[in-house]
């Protein structure tokens, strides 16, 4: 069991450098400034379906967490729900 996890990890690990590796080459990849400027945006789009300023700063964080991780600077991965 142990060799499996093991194995799933490592899958998941080079999947993850794979994909990250393809955006850089494609040149899609988003920078630190990149990710900034679209977490701001995540939080006023929160502010303005009425989450208060804790909830918006919370999504924020989640964002730029996942964008600097995965390079995409899409929104749709840390957009709340209605």
């Amino acid at each position: 069991m142990r060799r499996v996890v093991h194995i799933a990890f490592f899958a998941l690990l080079v999947y993850l450098i794979g994909d990250r590796a393809m955006l850089h080459a494609h040149g899609r990849d988003a920078g630190p400034a990149a990710c900034a400027e679209r977490a701001e945006q995540v939080r006023y789009d929160a502010l303005g379906r009425g989450f208060g300023s804790a909830a918006a700063d919370s999504q924020r964080e989640a964002f730029m967490s996942g964008c600097l991780v995965t390079g995409r600077a899409d929104q749709d991965v840390a957009m709340a729900a209605r």
